[in-house]
């Protein structure tokens, strides 16, 4: 009997009490009939329509796949190696073959006696199932386990639901009594046995149940689980000739295709819901009775009459068990009369004799069982007192030893107290005096790089301006000597054009000519000094630019006051100071570079004037 079937013979007998009571059914009719317009019910379930072909085909293809596991591919693992003479087991031809290349291993001969070598190669031939087809087997069943679980559990979770739910709302007066009560219910089963049980497509569900526990079972396998030790195959598949040639096989890679090409539900489903609104009559009257049984639980509960409702329930036993041996006892009498009356026969008398001889039997036994029921309760509550006495005992007992504990616990948290108090100030007082010794001892650290960084600082700033006005002083000097040259030229030519004048007309004009040419030749030269000049002049701004930003970085970090001995600061400053000596190496090769070009253009004119000269 399931539980169904117990709480509908719960209902029927309860109802069977209550419909003889006129007040029940009095207050039953007021709830069924009240506030009607409020009352629903709504039940929501599903049907699902499945696809059968991809259940044929795979029962098709699990077929192949059985028999392709019970093949047991396999192949022949040879594990060689060479150990001492003691631990050969047996000899091989490969062992034979090996020391004939080896023949190091063989330390001791004598002539006439057997060869023993030191070591041999020994060979283990090793069963190994991990072929390629047994794990595209493992691979297929995995995949084939997935593909039917999802499908079969969305199915179960949408046919096998039930999802209902209850609404109403009462409000009761009859008389004296007034009774308000509001019930609102949400009810939702998961594979219920009912709907399972009368489930439309449930012949196919079980296809598919045993489908899935085929696949189970096959994984299960000692071949399934020796190639499952392997790595896992991932897409794409090679077809080798065991797949594309085997019968077996092939049928299982059709079916490997035919589940990756798959992409659909499967099933599909059809959703119903069904609306009770308002109650039928019969409905409304058994819905009834859980209003009048939670009223009489609440008054029962609420004024603690439990006791005196169950001393009242067995008095009434007793009475009507008394009543039931009356009207037999009168029933005897009557037959009894109506036997020496002639009116019943003897043998009807024995029969109702010995039916009411078997009913006093069974209200015996019942008595005498009721009786061992009460002496066993009475013993039991004569144990419960006791045990209940020895329990107050133990809780005195008990209280004292926690009052006990707790003094022991306030004395022994006092002492901790006491004793963490003094470790923490003696932890402070060693920590304070660490932190001095190591303030002293980074002081002094810090006064000491300071020194030598600001030793170190000046010595660059003197490198750095002794470097600064020897550049200026060589600048100035190459200017002066090439103005120098410049005037010199210019006297030079002047002369020699005061010269040209005294010579005859004709060779005037041809000197003239000539000496015009010279001049526009000597404006080129200058023009070429001016820019040459103005150059220099532009990469000494240029240079002096650099040094009145580089005497400033280096007069701020100089001149502001502060720490800069922490690693961040300090690493900075020293960054600034890898920049700057870069950028004087730079600086200071082009400088030399733009100084020898130079130099070497000023010998080229001087060369360019000595030819002109030698050829006037």
């Amino acid at each position: 009997m399931n539980e169904l079937d117990v709480y509908y013979r719960a209902l029927l007998g309860y109802r069977k009490l209550t419909q003889e009571d006129a007040k029940c059914t009095s207050l039953r009719t007021a709830i069924a009939e009240s506030s009607v317009e409020g009352d629903k019910i709504t039940v929501k379930t599903a049907t699902c329509t499945i696809d059968e072909e991809w259940v044929n085909e795979i029962e098709k293809g699990l077929v192949h796949i059985e028999k392709a596991i019970k093949e047991e591919r396999q192949f022949i693992r040879s594990n060689g190696e060479v150990l001492p003479i003691e631990k050969i087991k047996h000899v091989s031809k490969e062992s034979i073959e090996h020391l004939a290349r080896h023949s190091d291993y063989i330390t001791r001969y004598t002539e006439g006696e057997d060869i023993v070598p030191d070591k041999l190669y020994m060979v283990s031939r090793l069963n190994d199932y991990a072929v390629y087809e047994n794990r595209f087997l493992y691979m297929l069943l995995n995949y084939l386990c997935d593909f039917v679980t999802i499908r079969y559990n969305a199915i179960l979770e949408l046919t096998n639901k039930y999802d209902a739910t209850i609404d109403f709302d009462k409000n009761i007066s009859t008389g004296k009594e007034k009774l308000t009560y509001k019930v609102s219910m949400h009810d939702v089963r998961r594979d219920d046995a009912y709907l399972r049980e009368h489930n439309p497509q449930k012949d196919i569900i079980d296809r598919i149940d045993l489908i899935l526990k085929a696949i189970i079972a096959f994984l299960g396998t000692p071949l399934m689980e020796e190639a499952g030790k392997a790595p896992m195959l991932k897409p794409p598949i090679t077809k080798t000739n065991v797949l594309k040639m085997n019968n077996n096989f092939k049928g299982a890679m059709a079916l490997y295709s035919y589940i990756v090409a798959y992409d659909k539900p499967g099933y599909t489903t059809e959703l119903h819901e069904e609306v009770i609104s308002p109650f039928r009559d019969e409905l409304a009257d058994e819905l009834a009775e859980a209003g009048g049984m939670i009223s009489f639980l609440t008054y029962e509960w609420g004024l603690g009459i439990k006791p005196e409702l169950r001393a009242r329930y067995q008095r009434e036993e007793e009475r009507r068990a008394a009543e039931k041996i009356k009207q037999r006892e009168e029933r005897i009498a009557s037959m009894k009369r109506r036997l020496k009356n002639g009116g019943v026969s003897l043998e009807e008398y024995i029969i109702t004799l010995e039916t009411q001889l078997k009913a006093l039997e069974g209200e015996s036994s019942r008595a005498e069982m009721l009786a061992d029921e009460v002496e066993r309760l009475k013993d039991v509550e004569k144990r419960q007192a006791a045990e209940i006495e020895a329990l107050g005992v133990e809780i005195n007992n008990l209280n004292q030893f926690i009052i006990d504990e707790k003094q022991r616990h306030f004395e022994e948290m006092e002492a901790l107290k006491k004793a963490h108090e003094e470790a923490i100030h003696e932890l402070i007082v060693k920590h304070e005096n660490d932190m001095a010794e190591l303030r002293k001892y980074y002081e002094n650290e810090i006064a000491e790089l300071r020194k030598y960084y600001e030793d170190e600082i000046a010595k660059l700033r003197e490198d750095y301006e002794n470097q600064i006005n020897l550049i200026k002083e060589e600048h100035a000097a190459e200017i002066e000597s090439l103005l120098e040259t410049m005037r010199a030229k210019d006297e030079e030519h002047a002369n020699e054009l005061l010269t040209l004048r005294m010579k005859a007309k004709a060779e005037l004009d041809a000197e003239i000519q000539k000496h015009s040419d010279a001049m526009a030749a000597a404006g080129e030269v200058r023009e070429k000094l001016e820019a040459s000049l103005a150059k220099a002049k532009g990469e000494n701004e240029a240079l002096t630019e650099r040094t009145r930003i580089a005497e400033a970085r280096v007069k701020v970090h100089c001149g502001i006051e502060g720490d800069l001995t922490d690693r961040k600061n300090f690493n900075e400053l020293e960054h600034e100071f890898n920049a700057f000596k870069k950028l004087y190496q730079e600086q200071w090769t082009k400088t030399k570079r733009a100084i020898r070009k130079k130099h070497i253009n000023m010998k080229n004119i001087k060369e360019q004037a000595e030819k002109h000269n030698d050829s006037e």
